[in-house]
Order: structure tokens, then C-alpha cells, then sequence
């Protein structure tokens, strides 16, 4: 079970689960898009508790599968630089 499947299963939409955590809309989308894990307060830990009525686990769990599902949609991410070489930036002036 993941993020999104733990929210529908308590009936709610992400702008209710924003709005009873006091948190972004976005914040709840990332969350189930495995972009961003949920980060709480311990007070708001036990909100979303109740919210999803779900234990720690399935909580923990839920978070997870939607983090390890993100990084299996995108297997292979690109290279920073395309090959191995980086070219040397210098002082001396372009023309001569």
C-alpha cells in the first residue's frame, strides 16, 4: 500500500488531508509521487495517524512503497555530465 492507496482508503482527498494536517496540497501530491517523505512534527505524526486511521507501520510502509516506486518508474536517471571529461575553464581571453 502506498501513499495515495492509504488516503483513499480513509476517504479523503489531498485537499483534505492538506487542510486537516495544516499542510500544502502539494506537499500530500508529493508525498505520493515519492518526491518528498512525509516529515512531521510528533503531534502531526499522530494527526495523520488518525487521519488515515493506520498504524505506524502501514504508515512508514505506505511511505516507502511510494518512495521505492518513484525511483523504479525512473531506472536510470542521466548523468550530470555526459561523459567522463570536463573541460578546463581558463583566464585567458576568448580572442587574441
Amino acid at each position: 500500500m502506498d501513499m495515495q492507496v492509504l488516503r483513499e482508503r480513509a476517504g479523503l482527498s489531498r485537499a483534505e488531508v492538506a487542510f486537516r494536517l495544516v499542510i500544502s496540497e502539494t506537499s500530500v501530491r508529493n508525498w505520493e509521487a515519492g518526491r518528498t517523505e512525509p516529515t512531521m512534527t510528533p503531534k502531526k505524526y499522530l494527526d495523520a495517524l488518525r487521519l488515515f486511521k493506520c498504524t505506524p507501520e502501514e504508515l512508514a510502509a505506505a511511505s516507502e512503497k511510494s518512495i521505492n516506486q518513484r525511483h523504479k518508474r525512473k531506472p536510470g536517471r542521466p548523468k550530470r555530465f555526459p561523459d567522463e571529461r570536463v573541460t578546463q575553464v581558463t583566464d585567458s581571453p576568448v580572442c587574441s
